[in-house]
């Protein structure tokens, strides 16, 4: 992260990018509400903000971006990738912040992880998670608390 010139915690980033209070009606700060009608054509709303916040909020910005120059990868993930997965989860924790958790994933990004983490991580027992348990069909299903409030 040092090399993109990200901040080493959350808060510094925030910070040292102009700070403020964020807000779902003005995630960038800047005064105006962002619509369909202000983004590129073909990009999502949630994908043209966290464009923008790639040194002021790193973790929304890799939920749904690589690293610069690199491409993301799309569809079944190879064993290579789910021994990194499940490396860096045995390290780091997971079920928080999955796109700072992506950056140690080449070519993948935060929602892809996860979504891995409910669809085969946990179904297939590699992790257990209290937060999660497996309904009749063999599907994780969140039973942990929900965050009220707050950023």
């Amino acid at each position: 992260m040092e090399r993109l010139g990200i901040q080493g915690n959350a808060t510094e980033a925030w910070e040292s990018e102009g700070g403020g209070k964020f807000s779902f009606k003005d995630p960038l700060g800047t005064g105006k509400k962002i619509t369909k009608k202000s983004v590129p054509s073909g990009q999502s709303v949630a994908k043209f903000v966290a464009s923008k916040l790639l040194k002021k909020n790193p973790n929304a910005y890799f939920y749904r971006h690589t690293e610069p120059g690199v491409e993301q990868w799309t569809g079944d993930w190879t064993e290579e990738e789910r021994l990194v997965f499940l490396q860096i989860a045995q390290e780091f924790g997971c079920g928080d912040k999955w796109g700072l958790f992506s950056t140690h994933i080449p070519h993948r990004v935060g929602y892809q992880c996860s979504n891995y983490y409910r669809q085969y991580v946990i179904p297939q027992g590699w992790i257990i998670d209290d937060n999660y348990r497996i309904d009749s069909t063999g599907h994780a299903v969140y039973v942990g608390k929900h965050k009220r409030g707050g950023t």
